[in-house]
């Protein structure tokens, strides 16, 4: 029991800024599917996973998956909506039902009206599993805000078949670059 449970509460993938909203990434549908991985959980209520296409307003199936306190590392859920279509904006939401209350990856969703998920690229094996897998990792808040810890690592998740433009600091740099070196070409070619 000690082995399983010790599994369950595998280290996640570290928020930057403990204590802070996570800045709100919005993701998309690649398709009708989405594959979504249970990697962790911190949590001590019960919470579940549910995906929105807020571009049509339909749920995927199924509704309030992979519950943090029976699920496993590397556990696979297939959430499905044939209403779906290439670049809908999806939401994640997590139910608690030890308060009752949804937040989700989009403030407007939530009760408390702030992000509850922290969203970065993943790829490599989940602790605690065999499972491989590249994707989009997605950590959770379970409590509103005012009871909230802010690390979002109370539910952790790695999905498959959503797009997360999230530019990396490297990309950053290399347009700077460009945009300097395009304005010296430019100075120079005006001040002959």
């Amino acid at each position: 029991a000690l082995g399983s449970a010790a599994a369950l509460h595998a280290d996640p993938i570290p928020y930057a800024n403990p204590g802070t909203v996570a800045p709100t990434v919005v993701t998309y549908a690649t398709g009708t599917t989405i594959n979504a991985y249970y990697y962790s959980t911190s949590a001590a209520d019960y919470d579940t996973i549910s995906i929105y296409d807020l571009s049509n307003g339909t749920y995927f199936s199924p509704q309030n998956a992979l519950p943090n306190q029976s699920s496993f590392p590397g556990q696979e859920q297939t959430f499905v909506n044939n209403s779906a279509s290439v670049d809908d904006q999806i939401v994640f939401e997590l139910y608690n039902s030890s308060v009752g209350e949804t937040f989700a990856s989009d403030p407007s969703l939530s009760s408390d009206g702030i992000n509850h998920a922290y969203v970065t690229s993943f790829s490599g094996t989940i602790p605690g599993s065999s499972v491989t897998v590249a994707g989009t990792y997605v950590g959770m808040e379970d409590l509103p805000l005012q009871g909230s810890d802010l690390d979002y690592n109370d539910d952790t998740f790695v999905f498959t078949g959503v797009t997360a433009p999230t530019p990396e600091p490297g990309s950053f740099i290399l347009l700077g670059t460009g945009l300097l070196g395009a304005a010296g070409a430019l100075r120079r070619r005006f001040t002959r």
